[in-house]
């Protein structure tokens, strides 16, 4: 490995650090697309020095800060550029879904607001991706390991690996070795179903689940096993929200994943009322209406795409 690309690793891991000091702005999130577009061996630099940084942490820290001395000019105009940003509005962006989340950077699968895709994992499983979801691999020789750290996707499970499969999300995790299932980040809990073959999900305790069965669980500990319909679960895949009894609060965070701006629950007794209805996914301002018929909500349009339900 040349010279070059070590350069490159090592500004690569100065940007990471900068990503991660929590004083990074989305103009820094920009920037560091842009300086990762520059070329493949920009891009792979940056794709090797986030798996160490994973690794290893913190104790890159001090050789990356010095490493930034050594960042080529126009890096480092960039960088100087960028700490002048403006902190409170780019990260409003962030978070109104405009532009990509920090997170995304660091996670090796990633959509955007309103975007789903899928992908084929290194082992051959294919992963289908909601709307703000990030997806970080953490495969081994013992386990085909990965970490769902936002929104919702659905596993179509690689045959012929004796690896299990695990997806980690929240305090718990879901094992199978074939088969299909989806895993969903909600706001208090994980939920978990069962779409094709055998399952266990873990967290203070274990379950075994098949097909036709879901579950959730939570820093409680797992939930009571249900029977999973299946035009409910990952409904979004057919272009669909479906709630059937879901609280408020879950209901606005599957909204915030397809809808542009943000929906915020002003007044927390509402986030326990419970929620049913069906509703398409290039539509998302119907939700808003039921929500104002049905639980005598008033939602409060500001700029951005920004929305108060009180």
């Amino acid at each position: 490995m040349g010279d070059d690309f070590e350069a490159l690793r090592r500004e690569a891991t100065a940007w990471i650090v900068l990503m991660t000091s929590g004083k990074a702005t989305q103009g820094d999130a920009e920037d560091l697309l842009r300086w990762r577009a520059l070329s493949p061996e920009h891009d792979r630099a940056f794709v090797e020095a986030t798996r160490l940084w994973r690794s290893l942490g913190p104790a890159m820290a001090a050789p990356a800060a010095a490493s930034r001395a050594r960042m080529t000019r126009r890096g480092f105009l960039a960088a100087g550029s960028m700490a002048a940003g403006v902190a409170g509005i780019g990260l409003g962006l962030s978070q109104l879904g405009y532009l990509p989340a920090l997170g995304s950077l660091f996670a090796d699968y990633s959509t955007d607001v309103g975007e789903q895709k899928s992908v084929r994992l290194p082992d051959g499983t294919l992963a289908t991706l909601d709307g703000d979801t990030q997806v970080s691999l953490g495969f081994t020789d013992r386990a085909r390991a990965l970490t769902l750290s936002s929104g919702a996707a659905v596993f179509d499970i690689a045959e012929g690996d004796r690896r299990p499969f695990v997806v980690m999300a929240g305090l718990g995790q879901s094992r199978a070795g074939a088969g299909s299932f989806s895993v969903q980040q909600g706001t208090d809990e994980i939920i978990v179903d069962c779409l094709d073959g055998d399952l266990t999900v873990e967290c203070r305790g274990a379950m075994e689940l098949t097909t036709g069965e879901g579950i959730s669980y939570s820093a409680a500990g797992l939930g009571e096993k249900v029977t999973s319909d299946a035009e409910t679960a990952a409904a979004w895949r057919k272009g669909l929200l479906i709630f059937r009894n879901r609280p408020l609060a879950d209901v606005v965070g599957d909204l915030n994943r397809h809808r542009k701006g943000k929906v915020v629950i002003a007044r927390p007794s509402l986030r326990s009322r419970r929620v049913s209805g069906v509703f398409h996914l290039d539509r998302p301002e119907e939700i808003l209406a039921h929500l104002e018929d049905t639980l005598q909500v008033q939602p409060i349009s500001m700029v951005g795409g920004l929305v108060l339900l009180q």
